[in-house]
């Protein structure tokens, strides 16, 4: 039995509670408001639960293992010896951990946290359906924060059998012996990541005529320079087209060139971007005056606030680039305006990773970018790992740092491709958001040796005299 509306009332509203929604309760609630939290899965979100996370943790197994398998006994091996369910389950134990300190840090702080779907009735009441009740609540302030979904392709959808997403990739029972990856962007390059690692066979269809086109071109060389599992097995200008079945395994169909290509696997990964949800539909923004745009995003100010002047939306729903970090910001500017703070996103630098094997990080200007505004007078510095005491000690010597900056030293941008690039790129963040100059960077002592010694030495080289390299 379902019991009839409930009526409540609370200072904010929060719909959805990942990494953006979560933040914004937690931080609204820190600034003494009455906080309810709704979200119809998982606290955590995509990021948490089924994509940052639990994808990061299978790279770091499938990268101990391939190090276990290139010892000198690598012969007496078999792929038999992966313990795929382990795997599974470690993975799910560190989500499970970081799930749960979400929860308690949640409840330290106050806030009501209800599982069910949230509907607006209009701009300052929305209706949420729980398992067993439905409760109407009155709110002053709301922030939307209900994420992405992957994106489908026609001929390829997601109710077919042996297409997934991402989402289930991570679950899967098993290492498949063949994957088909359709996206060759940095979703599909992970995949391979780690399922060439477990041992399975990866085959990438990318309809660009590169992968990773949004990356520069010197940075993805350089990581198939590093690792074969990016350069065997890429049909690029290749679009894929329908998916039929044979002997048990997915066959995806893809036009090359005007003629017909056929890619066998037991599971074709669409990665090919994700999509806000249907906000409209699902949240009933019909009854309010916010009318997403044509591509399904809410258009924000810069202290997140919708045309509603009461309801903020952060996160994925309001646009690219649909990162974790970005959403964090996002939500403790909507929860600081709302407690009337005068905060806003002025941030100017969201950097980009991709755990790769070299890894990649960017922030700030493209090489392309930059070479367009000054041509000539861009002044370039480049690091090699290879040169690095650090990348020599941990046998990782792949890639570069390079960097970028104005005729009057003025850093502009940062590219790394190597070893531990996730980590250094915050240098490059911060030193970008301090709008900082070669100078800075390099008169300031980098401790030896280590992995963002690598970043002073670029900027020396930007400069024209390096130390350590010829």
């Amino acid at each position: 039995m379902v019991v009839g509306d409930i009526a409540t009332g609370t200072d904010v509203i929060v719909i959805g509670g990942g990494p953006g929604g979560y933040t914004a309760a937690i931080r609204a609630s820190q600034r003494g408001k009455d906080v309810v939290l709704i979200e119809k899965e998982d606290i955590g979100g995509t990021c948490l639960n089924r994509g940052c996370i639990p994808a990061k943790a299978f790279i770091h197994s499938s990268k101990m293992y391939e190090e276990f398998l290139s010892k000198d006994e690598k012969d007496v091996y078999t792929k038999q010896d992966l313990d795929f369910s382990e795997v599974q389950k470690w993975k799910n134990s560190i989500v499970e951990k970081l799930n749960g300190g979400v929860k308690q840090i949640l409840k330290k702080h106050g806030v009501e946290v209800k599982k069910g779907k949230a509907h607006f009735i209009d701009s300052k009441t929305v209706r949420v359906e729980e398992e067993h009740r439905t409760d109407k609540i009155e709110f002053e302030n709301a922030v939307i924060a209900t994420g992405s979904q992957p994106m489908e392709i026609p001929g390829l959808e997601f109710s077919q059998e042996k297409v997934i997403s991402s989402r289930e990739l991570l679950n899967l029972e098993e290492v498949p012996e063949e994957l088909v990856v359709v996206g060759g962007g940095y979703i599909g390059m992970e995949a391979v990541t780690k399922f060439s690692k477990f041992g399975s066979e990866v085959k990438v269809v990318e309809a660009m005529e590169r992968i990773l086109g949004n990356f520069d071109e010197e940075v993805v060389e350089s990581l198939q320079d590093a690792n074969s599992d990016y350069t065997q097995n890429i049909y690029e200008s290749a679009k894929a087209q329908e998916v039929k079945y044979r002997d048990d395994k997915a066959v995806l169909v893809a036009e090359k060139e005007d003629e017909e290509v056929e890619v066998e696997g037991d599971y074709i990964l669409v990665a090919v971007g994700r999509t806000p949800k249907n906000v409209t539909e699902e949240l009933g923004l019909e009854n309010t005056s916010i009318e997403p745009d044509e591509h399904g995003f809410i258009e924000v100010d810069s202290q997140m606030r919708t045309s509603e002047e009461n309801i903020f939306a952060i996160g994925d729903v309001v646009g690219q680039p649909m990162l974790a970090h970005k959403a964090y910001r996002e939500g403790r500017v909507a929860a600081e305006v709302i407690s009337g703070e005068p905060a806003a996103f002025d941030n100017q630098y969201i950097p980009k990773v991709m755990y790769t094997d070299p890894e990649v990080a960017v922030v700030g200007m493209s090489l392309e970018e930059a070479e367009d505004k000054y041509g000539d007078e861009l002044k370039i510095g480049k690091f090699p790992f290879s040169a690095s005491g650090r990348a020599l000690t941990v046998d990782d010597t792949s890639g570069f740092v390079r960097v970028l900056a104005c005729p009057k030293g003025k850093l502009l941008g940062v590219q790394i491709a190597g070893v531990r690039a996730s980590d250094m790129i915050a240098e490059a963040t911060l030193a970008l958001e301090m709008q900082a100059y070669l100078d800075d960077i390099v008169n300031t002592i980098h401790a030896h040796p280590t992995f963002p010694e690598a970043f002073a030495e670029a900027c020396e080289d930007a400069q024209g005299d390096p130390i350590h390299t010829v």
